[in-house]
């Protein structure tokens, strides 16, 4: 959970970058839910905590491949308008790029911090395998499975061979690695088993008081907002399970911008990722360019309040905590039923 000795062993090899945080460098151990100004702590703490999050991300929040992958997106949809992206590009993918990269300028972010400038650090061919080998686990290990909606199979795009000739690659033709020339090592997986906890403290008896999401929102988030929200009402076996929505929320994808989202948390500066309180993260990796987007965020709670023991309760507390300078505007917060 290292930068690898290999990447940074000089400016002799083709495989430095100067323009790496240099408070990440080795013995640094990676944080996977890092931001500008995180706090370090015991590298042992960190693992377990990063493991945790791998765990939470990769098997909790990642039931569906439209949780795994993200929701459609298709030719003609209006690109100031996502639909929101998948678990693994959020976290773990976008902070280890925002916690490799340096920022000089938080409004110019430098190499592996900005989407227009990662592959200049060679490292970024390293974590987007890594990312492929997530997928691959994913797939085989936790059985997950690949949309079969035809617009996503079909869609493809031109790369140039070894000839230099342009060829068209469809998304079907890259599903299967063994077919394309290639496996990962069969090594243990440590996050298998790390499941987050809930926070040792005794069980509540009632949620401390807050505002209904409709006497707060929309707004901008630029101090930490408690929200308590309703949980929809069973429908008979037609309802499935609970997903907390973030609604609406708007910025500028040419910023950084990070905030995190807890549940029934009364103190949020005692919460860690390896408790079962905190919920995740909604991250975006600066692009190099202004543009003014809109997009929903998506977590699982139900095996959620079940762990905290609140899977009797009607309503939840939901406390969003920005984690970074750049304006983020929310529009609402909901719990829905998984369709």
């Amino acid at each position: 959970m290292q930068i690898p000795p290999m990447y940074n062993s000089g400016v002799t090899t083709p495989l430095y970058d100067c323009l790496r945080n240099p408070d990440h460098l080795p013995p640094a151990v990676i944080n996977l839910e890092w931001f500008d100004g995180d706090v370090k702590v015991d590298p042992e703490v960190q693992i377990k905590y990063n493991l945790a999050i791998m765990h939470t991300q990769m098997i909790t929040q990642s039931k569906t491949p439209t949780d795994f992958f993200g929701n459609p997106y298709r030719a003609g949809d209006d690109i100031t308008t996502l639909n929101g992206a998948g678990q693994i590009e959020q976290t773990p993918h976008n902070h280890v790029h925002t916690w490799t990269g340096t920022v000089v300028d938080p409004n110019n972010p430098i190499d592996m911090s900005t989407f227009y400038a990662a592959a200049r650090d060679p490292i970024f061919f390293a974590h987007h395998t890594n990312v492929d080998r997530m997928w691959t686990i994913w797939l085989n290990q936790l059985k997950g499975t690949h949309f079969t909606d035809p617009d996503w199979l079909n869609a493809y795009f031109i790369f140039y061979n070894e000839e230099a000739k342009p060829v068209r690659v469809k998304i079907q033709d890259c599903l299967d690695n063994t077919k394309l020339g290639y496996t990962y090592e069969d090594e243990p997986i440590p996050w298998l088993d790390a499941s987050a906890k809930p926070k040792p403290r005794a069980k509540a008896k009632s949620l401390p008081s807050a505002p209904d999401p409709d006497q707060v929102f929309p707004t901008t988030l630029d101090k930490p907002i408690n929200v308590i929200v309703k949980r929809p009402k069973r429908s008979g076996s037609g309802s499935s399970e609970e997903i907390l929505v973030i609604e609406g929320i708007e910025y500028d994808k040419g910023n950084y911008v990070k905030f995190n989202v807890f549940i029934n948390e009364d103190d949020v500066n005692a919460s860690h990722p390896d408790n079962t309180e905190f919920l995740g993260s909604f991250s975006n990796l600066p692009h190099g360019h202004r543009m003014n987007v809109k997009t929903n965020k998506r977590f699982r709670i139900s095996e959620v309040l079940e762990e905290l023991g609140a899977g009797d309760y009607d309503r939840v507390l939901v406390t969003l905590v920005p984690k970074s300078i750049n304006p983020v505007k929310i529009n609402g917060i909901k719990i829905e039923f998984d369709s």
